[in-house]
């Protein structure tokens, strides 16, 4: 066929070429008057404006294989690594779990030490935390039981250690040697992270040059004798729960990860080597979009730091593993977390993470049971094995919006980067409080919006549920785990000395000695106040926790007034306003003013709360209230804005308003306290 005989079809070639100064006058004309930058522009919290519409335009020059994982193809093909996390106090039963996991379709394990281990504590010297957020894991022989019958040359177990990493190091290297497992063969990820240790838990163990050296040198170890393990950890969870925006947590896991760099070279590892050692990861929470950008921009940002360390392209890879958020699973209605780790889930898979790890939907209430560690698990299995979303390559790529979110966000983050770089770098800007005050300005920023319910939490500060049930957790008898381990451990060996090699602290756990031995110096002791970890929900979470236990939970009459046409939208706003905090409403309707003692004695109310349209309230809602007040009741609130009846209606008796846009928080806080259930000072009375 000649060219001349070629016909190009052209589907919009009937309709008009688009237009988008055409398509804002329409919008503006759908907008009625309305400000466009206020309906249809969202400012995130990152400072990124997202408009409502992209094209071509808007879209940066294409990053092309700086934003998409390294080994794609064979990505498409395998998918990426399904790793559960386990932190069952005891051992043996940690192992069950591990082996149900993997047998169930994992791929891999983390293994997340208790709260006396991260600080190289052991039940014997820290019975407070023994047992508390993580494994046992005091000895060698504490990590063969979590690990049995786990082929550690097949999966890949990764510890999460806390400030206790030169332990976890001799523990496991200890425990390849115990099984005959050849230093190729090996695989595992030792989780050293001082920086995250001391950000999270206030000390990395030692002070900071020290336990950044002591990292370099695990990482020396773990490249001459097992190549395909990796040492080295960027997590910036800590930041996150303390309240950064991703812009900041992408600017300081690159800080950290170019301190971990720059003391791998020192101790005589090449950048591209270093680099083959550090394992980045990052939470993704529920916004999918921003999720997306996040994990292609950390890509971008950390080959460009590569660049610049001299690694060739083929080196410049970023090992990413993500995690399903902490601060966004709620601790109510917690079935919605399910929802919130379907969506986290896709993020990552669209964003290319090579490995990721969804938080169990009981997670912030307890141990999670059978049932919430296979939902974890099978969300990832189903999106990845029947959704298919691995098969195709960086699917997001070539997205108006994404690449535009994309290139902004790293931006935003290679700002935040360079700004903690000038401070001294991210050891420093810990040290000196710089980090903190960042994080929790953000966190303040944040509570904000959701205090007024401009960002709303379902289950949480939108649609609860005031009688929700209890869900399953798993009981364990930490007392006893304790008490058995103090027996087991005995009296304390005296620490090795501090220049003791990763050879020699392994041979010593293989003759018995215990974690804090094991320590570089002893059990880790405070070096700064750890940055505050929160969940997006807890102020709400707290109100209801106090009406849980208050003697008799606090309850609501809404009484609408006209008709259910004119009452029906504010009485639901009502009850979701109320509900938020943890107050039971119950409904009723009056029609004269008359009838307000008996809707009282049936009602056994706390406050009152008037429910109708504007133009009803204007007429009568001074005299309902006062003819409530009359009866007896001591609270009459109205759902809706006072504007210029204010004063009236205060004459009137009526004590106070829930509107769209109020300080939802600050108003259930001031409620609950004038009822006796809540205290100024933050607390359940």
């Amino acid at each position: 066929m000649t060219d001349a005989e070629t016909e190009v079809f052209t589907l919009a070639a009937g309709f008009p070429a688009a237009d988008r100064d055409a398509w804002r006058a329409l919008v503006e004309k759908a907008l009625k008057g309305a400000p466009y930058e206020k309906v249809l522009v969202t400012e995130l919290a990152e400072g990124i404006r997202t408009e409502p519409i992209y094209s071509r335009d808007d879209a940066p020059a294409p990053a092309g294989a700086a934003t998409r994982h390294a080994g794609a193809v064979e990505r498409a093909a395998h998918g990426w690594d399904v790793r559960t996390l386990h932190t069952h106090p005891d051992p043996t039963a940690a192992n069950a779990a591990i082996l149900a996991d993997l047998q169930a379709g994992a791929n891999s394990v983390a293994l997340r030490f208790d709260g006396a281990g991260r600080l190289g504590r052991t039940a014997r010297d820290d019975a407070a935390n023994a047992g508390i957020g993580g494994a046992m894991i005091d000895g060698i022989d504490a990590l063969d039981r979590a690990l049995t019958d786990v082929y550690l040359d097949a999966a890949v177990v990764a510890l999460e250690p806390g400030a206790a990493f030169l332990p976890a190091a001799a523990l496991m290297t200890g425990l390849w040697e115990r099984r005959g497992i050849a230093g190729d063969a090996a695989l595992g990820h030792l989780g050293a992270d001082p920086l995250g240790s001391l950000a999270s838990l206030g000390t990395a163990g030692e002070p900071a040059d020290a336990a950044l050296a002591r990292m370099a040198a695990i990482a020396l170890t773990l490249h001459d004798r097992f190549p395909n393990a990796t040492a080295v950890s960027v997590d910036s969870g800590a930041y996150h729960a303390a309240g950064a925006d991703e812009a900041m947590d992408l600017g300081y896991a690159l800080a950290t990860g170019v301190a971990y760099l720059r003391a791998m070279e020192a101790a005589g590892l090449a950048p591209t080597d270093a680099a083959r050692q550090i394992v980045m990861t990052l939470p993704v929470g529920v916004d999918v979009f921003l999720g997306i950008a996040k994990l292609r921009a950390a890509r971008a940002l950390w080959a460009r730091v590569l660049e610049a360390c001299g690694v060739d392209p083929d080196g410049r890879a970023l090992a990413l593993h993500v995690t399903t958020a902490e601060r966004a699973w709620a601790g109510r209605d917690p079935w919605v977390n399910m929802l919130r780790a379907t969506v986290a889930t896709f993020a990552a898979a669209v964003g290319g993470a090579d490995s990721l790890t969804v938080l169990p939907y009981t997670h912030t209430l307890g141990l999670p049971d059978g049932f919430a560690r296979r939902i974890a698990r099978n969300t990832q299995l189903v999106l990845k094995e029947e959704s298919h979303l691995a098969r195709v390559i960086d699917p997001a790529g070539g997205s108006w919006y994404v690449e535009t979110l994309t290139d902004q966000l790293a931006d935003k983050a290679w700002g935040h980067f360079q700004a903690t770089e000038a401070a001294g770098g991210m050891a420093a800007a810990l040290i000196d409080g710089t980090v903190a005050k960042a994080c929790a300005a953000a966190w303040s920023a944040r509570e904000r919006q959701i205090a007024r319910r401009r960002e709303e939490l379902t289950g949480v500060n939108a649609f609860p549920k005031v009688d929700e049930v209890p869900v399953d957790l798993l009981a364990v008898d930490c007392e006893a785990l304790v008490a058995a381990a103090r027996d087991r451990l005995g009296k304390p060996s005296g620490p090795l000395p501090s220049a003791a090699s990763i050879e020699d602290r392994a041979r010593a756990a293989e003759a018995g000695v215990d974690l804090t031995a094991l320590m570089p110096d002893g059990p880790a002791e405070p070096q700064i106040t750890p940055l505050s970890a929160h969940r997006l929900g807890e102020g709400f979470e707290a109100l209801r926790d106090a009406c849980d236990v208050a003697v008799r939970r606090p309850r609501a009459l809404l009484l609408g007034i006209g008709g259910a046409a004119a009452y029906t939208a504010r009485a639901s706003f009502a009850r979701n306003h109320l509900g938020s905090g943890g107050i039971e409403a119950v409904d009723s309707e009056l029609d004269d003013a008359a009838g307000a003692a008996g809707v009282l004695k049936d009602a056994d109310a706390d406050l009152v709360v008037l429910c109708s349209s504007d133009t009803i309230y204007a007429e009568k809602a001074a005299v309902f209230a006062a003819a409530l007040k009359a009866a007896g009741a001591a609270r009459v609130w109205l759902a809706g804005r006072p504007g210029e009846h204010e004063a009236t209606w205060r004459a009137a008796g009526i004590d106070g308003y829930l509107f769209a846009g109020d300080d939802t928080l600050a108003t259930l806080r001031g409620l609950l306290t004038d009822l006796g259930v809540w205290t100024p000072q933050g607390g359940a009375q």
